[in-house]
Order: C-alpha cells, then sequence, then structure tokens
C-alpha cells in the first residue's frame, strides 16, 4: 500500500461521509475505485481500520459527531505535519480529530439589487453581484470559494496555490487569471475575461487539485479532470443540473460583466431574458404578461434607475410597464 492511495482511500473515507456528498462525488469515489484495484482494496483496509472507532467510549463519540467531517478533509493535509510519525490509518484519523478544528470559512453576501466588492487575504478581489452568498475557504495548498447563490467575478491574484471556485457540482480551476461563475438555479455559466480557466462537472477532491503542477493552468495536467474543459478569453460554457457541458461559446465577456460597472448589454437578446436579469437588479420583480411575442432587445441600460431602465425598454420594443404593487410589475404588449 503506497501513502499516496493510503491517504486518498482516507480523504475518499472521509469525504463520503460528510452530510453534503454530492451525487458526483459518489460518481468520482466509484470512478477512483474502479481505476485501480489497489484502490479498492486500500479502502477497504481503510473501512476496516475505521471499524475499530466503533468501541470509543461515549465522549469520544460526540467529539465525532460534531466536527465537521468536510473541514477534517481539508485539513488533513495540513496536519499531517503533527502527526507525520503516526503510521496506521486509525491513528492518523484520530490525531486529525483531536488536532483539527473545523473550518467555517469567511462568509460574504449581498442583497438583491445590491452589489458589493471583496478584497481576500491573498490580493483576489471577488465581486458579488445583485442578491449572492460566498464562503471563502484558504489552506496552505489551495484557495477555494464557494458559490451559494448568486454570480461572481473573480479577480485571481496568481499563487502557487490553485484558485478553485465551486458552484453546485461544478469545480472551476485557475490560478491567475479574471473570470465569472453565475449559479443561475440549477445551471452553472462560467466566462472568462483574461487567461485560463478548467471547468470541471464534478466536485473535484483537493488532493487531486493540489498534485497538479498549474503552471499558468497547463492544459497537459488540468485536462486529466473527467467531463473537464478549458476556457479562454471571451470564452462561456454552461454546466447543467444533469451534469452536463455545453459547447463552448464565443461571448463579449466584459458585455456579459458589464454589471460591474453599473450596466447591462443586450444583443438581440430575448425579451424575457433581459426582463429576468433586470429584475435581478430592481427591488421588486418584472415579469412579461403572457402572450407578449419574446422580442429580440438590442440594448445598454444603467442599473441605477430601475425606472429608466423599464422605460427605455418600452421605447425598444412594443411593451407597457404596469406597476401591480410596490413589489410588481408587469409588462404588457400594446394593443
Amino acid at each position: 500500500m503506497s501513502d499516496k492511495t493510503r491517504d486518498s482511500a482516507i480523504d475518499w473515507y472521509v469525504r463520503m461521509r460528510a452530510d453534503d456528498v454530492t451525487k458526483s462525488a459518489k460518481r468520482a469515489h466509484v470512478a477512483w475505485l474502479q481505476a485501480d484495484p489497489e484502490n479498492a482494496r486500500t479502502y477497504e483496509a481503510v473501512e476496516a481500520t475505521m471499524a475499530v472507532l466503533d468501541g470509543l467510549d461515549d465522549w469520544m463519540h460526540e467529539e465525532l459527531g460534531e466536527l465537521n467531517l468536510r473541514a477534517v478533509a481539508k485539513h488533513r493535509r495540513h496536519m499531517r505535519r503533527w502527526i507525520a510519525g503516526i503510521a496506521s490509518a486509525a491513528a492518523l484519523f484520530l490525531a486529525v480529530i483531536f488536532w483539527s478544528t473545523p473550518d467555517t470559512g469567511v462568509h460574504y453576501e449581498t442583497v438583491k439589487a445590491e452589489q458589493r466588492e471583496v478584497a481576500l487575504d491573498d490580493g483576489s478581489r471577488v465581486h458579488l453581484n445583485t442578491a449572492t452568498a460566498v464562503s471563502v475557504h484558504y489552506t496552505e495548498e489551495m484557495r477555494e470559494v464557494n458559490i451559494h447563490r448568486g454570480e461572481g467575478l473573480f479577480d485571481v491574484n496568481p499563487d502557487e496555490r490553485p484558485f478553485v471556485v465551486r458552484a453546485a457540482d461544478t469545480s472551476v480551476i485557475a490560478v491567475g487569471t479574471r473570470f465569472r461563475v453565475y449559479l443561475d438555479d440549477s445551471d452553472v455559466i462560467v466566462t472568462v475575461l483574461e487567461g485560463t480557466v478548467a471547468v470541471a462537472a464534478a466536485d473535484v477532491p483537493e488532493t487531486e487539485i493540489v498534485q497538479m503542477p498549474f503552471s499558468n493552468a497547463d492544459a497537459k495536467h488540468i485536462m486529466k479532470i473527467p467531463g473537464s474543459v478549458l476556457l479562454h478569453a471571451d470564452q462561456q460554457t454552461t454546466v447543467g443540473a444533469s451534469g452536463a457541458l455545453s459547447a463552448t461559446e464565443t461571448v463579449n465577456a466584459d458585455n456579459v460583466t458589464a454589471w460591474r460597472e453599473g450596466k447591462l448589454v443586450f444583443d438581440a437578446t430575448p425579451l424575457r431574458q433581459v426582463v429576468r436579469e433586470i429584475s435581478r437588479h430592481t427591488p421588486g420583480e418584472v415579469v412579461v404578461a403572457d402572450g407578449v411575442p419574446d422580442h429580440p432587445v438590442t440594448a445598454l441600460l444603467h442599473i441605477r434607475s430601475p425606472e429608466a431602465m423599464l422605460r427605455f425598454l418600452s421605447s425598444a420594443v412594443p411593451v407597457t410597464p404596469v406597476k401591480m404593487s410596490s413589489q410588481l410589475t408587469v409588462l404588457h404588449g400594446n394593443s
């Protein structure tokens, strides 16, 4: 049993018992087991060794239950420095339990119609769009941001550690670059402004990421990630709820992220898509009435004035905004 295989087996053991384990992580675990007979044998050995924990006193079980197992997995590599002389997997696991603490990370959030720019510890910056929530977790080996909802534009400061953004079951991996990630319901849309990022339709384990020599997003190493694609400047892809990657498309990334300058840019965009975007940046909801055609809209709108956005829209296409309440505006077709 190699140390590398044992370490991976321990990571998978902890990961599979986390409360937030995803379907893609489970699929990746099965693929790892099937990739090499040694992986399966080592994992079974770890499971058998961990069964010894069943004999622990009640107080230890309480400690185990209170720990965030996902955080334990994140810290395992760091804590190995404290416990390098411990040989068995069970002893390694117990030492991590005693010495590590759950990493709750740092959380940032915007409400509807609010934007915010955040400076991170490494000099990177995150521009949060409306109704966005993220959490940031930095370790000695990786920089990680989780998008829980909404949209972020990332200006990543070059660092020997990879920078990873996770949204739903998607991992976006970079070293130093500028890119945008939008968690739109169950879809994840990734757009690159500068540099190169890898988009993987899977929750790629930290152990796999930190072992890759990410020198300027070297394609040779990034493309070893199953179900991944490389994106360069002015390219975009969408990962659907099923985990399928859309074809890479060419876009004007500055237009896609014009919201950071207080603007929305549309080029022959269907009306309902335009209105949905406008509604994200207004305190209330804006919707299109049934039966109104999905007119193409070409426009540059200033976010600071919801009323002005709707006035321009009604001059560009044949619709009339009707304020139904303080929280709802409906666009009706002109007779």
